[in-house]
């Protein structure tokens, strides 16, 4: 039987950890969908708030609007301009969050890398 709780960041602009974006008002999940692991993590970290689901939520696909930010973000470096990037060729934090301001409290260093990543060639 599945349990489901609320994970909510403390912060209004919402929280990044273990991967995802948690808003500030919270999203339902199936605790026995995470890894023990990632749990503990969320449960232990200060920034977010973790309590039983309200009676009669269901389930929010929280992976999907990280896949959605995902795509926003590579579309926005494909059109910064050469002097938006740093000198490790990543794309700066500030241009993207000024090319997405509706988004821009998301954008984080840890995100903006892992698209930087699938957006690089593979080094050899």
């Amino acid at each position: 039987m599945s349990k489901l709780i609320k994970i909510a960041a403390l912060a209004q602009a919402g929280f990044f950890r273990a991967g995802q974006f948690w808003p500030h008002e919270g999203v339902v999940v199936d605790a026995d969908e995470l890894d023990e692991a990632v749990l503990k993590r969320l449960a232990g970290d200060r920034n977010l708030r973790i309590e039983p689901a309200p009676e009669g939520a269901t389930v929010v696909e929280v992976a999907a609007a990280t896949d959605d930010l995902k795509a926003r973000l590579r579309a926005a470096i494909a059109g910064l301009p050469s002097d938006a990037f740093g000198a490790s060729g990543a794309p700066n934090l500030t241009p993207l969050r000024e090319a997405l301001p509706a988004d821009a409290s998301q954008i984080t260093g840890t995100l903006r890398d892992e698209v930087w990543r699938e957006l690089s060639p593979a080094k050899e």
